[in-house]
């Protein structure tokens, strides 16, 4: 009994141990996985934990792709200030020169307007009678009697220096005398039926949408007779400067053959208000009052002669003449008489000889004569041993030698070479012939016209009433 019980507990035992032995080589296949498992779990949490610390290849990837586009952004961004910065410096910049060049566009500065020239032109006995006739009308004695102490200019004959000028918006441009014998503007208007108005350009109010009606009527005497029409307000250009409102003529009438001849379309008077007609307020006294030339002045320098293109400059608001004389220095002297540019001429000689004293004088862009006062004229005849005709001219061969001449202003001596008073003229024989540049108009005073400022640059000073003179180089 004892045994049987020994045998079933040694059966029981063995059982036991192979069962265990079983589970133990069956755990020990099982670790391996669920290391792998484990590990692999590790793995995943630690690579879930370490994906708030160490990025992927791929997290990696677009965590540059993200740093490389913040930077991106940084770099646009300081870009983007930079190129701000530079765009509103641009823009300031811009503006400072839109403005410089709104300031020059309507003055604050100056500005030049160049002289056309007509080359090798040849005056007439009809061109000299026509101008002698027109001075004779513009001056009288009485008016000169004083008790006082870069646009180009034409040269039609060494007659007519003209430049261009534009009236209206759009702009209608005109070919212009400029003129300091006078103060108005006037261009032909759209009634004018006259054959001058005819052949030169007309102003079309109905074409500009800054005109202004102002329908007074308008009557200025030339020698061939009185230009009429009725005066209007618009904006007037010339060389970029700009006056808005600026009161001017449209003629409805040019008598003679002038202006059928001439090749301006209108003027434009330079001189003082108190010889406007109507007084009208002229173009450069509203440059002035309005700010669109910082220096009230304006400047004349003209060429001219043979075969030469380059016919000088009218410059607004500077005396910068530097390109035609060399320097800016002037000798000034003050205006007797505000009307026409009117000063005190001390003297004038012929060679050595004193021909005049003191007298006074007008500089006069609008003729191309100098004319000079009865008694002097027929001093410097005499010299110059010249034949004069009835007509007031001083006919001469053109090989004749003739000492230089010589102004006085403002105790300095002007010189003219002798043979700058000489000007060659066609007969109505069609003869070439050469006269005095020196004229008989009649007057007691010298009326000095382009003949004179061809060889002196003259400034206009209005702010100071006063008349600068400078050599031509």
């Amino acid at each position: 009994m004892r045994l049987k019980l020994l045998l079933f507990c040694a059966l029981v035992c063995l059982i036991v141990v192979l069962a265990e032995g079983r589970e133990r080589r069956a755990s020990s296949r099982r670790p391996q996985g669920l290391r792998e498992q484990r590990i692999t779990r590790n793995v995943r949490q630690g690579n879930r934990q370490s994906a708030r610390t160490r990025p992927s290849s791929s997290t990696r990837k677009l965590s540059a792709v993200k740093k490389s586009s913040k930077k991106s952004q940084a770099a646009r961004k300081i870009k983007n200030k930079t190129k701000a910065k530079t765009n509103a410096s641009a823009k300031s910049k811009t503006k400072a020169l839109t403005t410089q060049s709104v300031r020059s566009a309507s003055g604050s500065g100056s500005t030049t307007l160049p002289l056309d020239f007509q080359q090798n032109f040849v005056r007439t006995t009809n061109n000299l009678r026509w101008e002698k006739s027109f001075l004779a009308s513009r001056y009288g004695q009485s008016f000169a009697t004083t008790t006082g102490s870069r646009t180009a200019l034409t040269n039609t004959a060494n007659m007519e220096y003209t430049c261009k000028m534009s009236i209206g918006t759009p702009k209608q441009i005109f070919t212009i005398l400029p003129d300091t014998g006078s103060s108005n503007i006037w261009v032909p208007g759209p009634k004018c039926t006259s054959k001058a108005c005819k052949i030169h350009k007309k102003y079309h109010p109905a074409k500009s949408s800054t005109y202004t009606k102002v329908g007074t009527a308008f009557a200025i005497t030339y020698g061939s007779g009185k230009v009429t029409g009725t005066l209007a307000k618009d904006t007037v250009r010339v060389a970029g400067l700009a006056v808005t409102n600026q009161t001017f003529a449209m003629t409805t009438k040019e008598p003679g053959s002038a202006f059928v001849e001439s090749h301006f379309d209108g003027i434009l008077g330079l001189g003082f208000r108190s010889i406007s007609v109507d007084n009208v307020k002229p173009l450069v006294q509203n440059m002035c009052s309005e700010g669109v030339i910082s220096n009230c002045v304006f400047s004349i320098c003209m060429r001219g002669g043979g075969s030469s293109k380059r016919g000088g400059a009218l410059i607004f608001g500077s005396t910068n003449t530097t390109a035609y004389t060399g320097s800016e220095t002037y000798t000034y002297t003050p205006v007797t008489k505000k009307g026409y540019w009117q000063f005190d001429l001390q003297g004038f000689y012929l060679g050595s000889t004193k021909v005049s004293g003191s007298t006074q004088a007008i500089v006069d862009s609008g003729t191309s004569l100098i004319a000079a006062p009865t008694s002097a004229f027929n001093k410097i005849n005499k010299i110059l041993g010249c034949t004069v005709t009835s007509s007031g001219e001083c006919w001469m061969k053109c090989s004749k030698k003739v000492s230089d001449v010589t102004f006085v202003i403002g105790g300095k001596k002007f010189v003219m070479a002798g043979n700058k008073m000489k000007l060659k003229v066609r007969t109505t024989k069609g003869n070439t012939i050469c006269i005095s540049a020196v004229s008989d108009m009649g007057t007691s005073f010298w009326i000095l016209g382009d003949a004179f400022i061809r060889h002196f640059c003259t400034v206009f000073d209005v702010t100071r009433s006063r008349i600068g003179f400078a050599a031509s180089s």
